[in-house]
C-alpha cells in the first residue's frame, strides 16, 4: 500500500460502498477464497487504485493489480514503508502510542525502513546470503529438508502442514544461515509471529509456537 498522497485520478468515480472498504480490512475475507477473489476481481476491473476508508482505520490506498504493485515497489523514492507498513486499527495505534510515548509502532525493523537506513542496515548481513556463503551450508540445508520429509512420512499420511513443516523448516534454514542455535527456535518463532501478527487471535494461544502433536 502506498503511503503518500494520491497516485492517480482513477479514483475520481470511486464507489461509495463502505462494505468494500470494510471487507478489505476484514481478516475473514482472506479466509474464504471465493469471497477474496470476487472482491479483488471487482476492484481490478472497476477500481484498481482505491482510496479506502474502512471503519476504525486510518484511510489508505488499495492497489489491486500486480503490475501496479510492481511499479510501486520499483519506486522506493516515492512510495515508503515507513511510517505505516502494517495496517492496524486506530484503537490499537492509540494503545501503542500510550505505551511508547507517541510512536505508533513498538519497534523499527528492517522491513519498516526506507533508504538510506534500509540499505545500511541490510548491508550488515547481506554477505551472509551471498551465493558462496549459502553454498557452504547447502549440505546442512539438504539434511534439514530430509529431516522434514521424514517427519511427514512419520505422520502416516495426515498432518498439519503449516504446524509441522511450513513454519519450522524455513525458520531453521534462516537460523542456520545466521548461526542461531536450534534450541532458540521457539523463541525466534514467537518473536517473528508477534511482530508480524500481533493482532491475530491465534498468536495469543499458549501453543501457538509449538509443533503440532498430530
Amino acid at each position: 500500500m502506498p503511503r503518500r498522497t494520491p497516485i492517480s485520478d482513477k479514483t475520481s468515480d470511486k464507489t461509495s460502498d463502505k462494505k468494500i472498504d470494510n471487507a478489505i480490512v476484514n481478516p475473514k475475507t482472506y479466509a474464504h477464497v471465493d469471497a477474496f477473489h470476487k472482491l479483488f476481481t471487482k476492484l481490478r476491473a472497476e477500481e484498481p487504485v482505491r482510496w479506502t476508508e474502512p471503519d476504525g482505520f486510518r484511510p489508505f490506498w488499495t492497489v489491486s493489480k500486480h503490475a501496479d504493485i510492481m511499479e510501486v515497489e520499483r519506486q522506493t523514492d516515492k512510495f515508503l514503508n515507513d511510517p505505516r507498513l502494517t495496517l492496524q486499527s486506530i484503537e490499537l495505534e492509540e494503545e501503542v502510542k500510550k505505551f511508547t510515548g507517541g510512536e505508533a509502532k513498538l519497534i523499527r525493523s528492517l522491513v519498516d525502513m526506507d533508504d538510506p537506513d534500509h540499505r545500511d542496515y541490510r548491508g550488515l548481513t547481506q554477505a551472509w546470503f551471498m551465493p558462496p556463503n549459502l553454498k557452504a551450508i547447502s549440505g546442512r540445508v539438504d539434511a534439514l529438508a530430509e529431516k522434514y520429509i521424514d517427519r511427514l512420512e512419520a505422520k502416516g499420511g495426515e498432518c498439519d502442514f503449516v504446524s509441522d513443516v511450513a513454519v519450522w523448516y524455513p525458520l531453521r534454514v534462516i537460523m542456520t544461515v545466521l548461526g542461531v542455535p536450534e534450541e532458540d527456535e521457539p523463541i525466534m518463532l514467537k518473536l517473528t509471529q508477534e511482530l508480524f501478527g500481533s493482532t491475530d487471535p491465534d498468536m495469543k494461544r499458549p501453543d501457538a509456537t509449538e509443533p503440532s502433536k498430530r
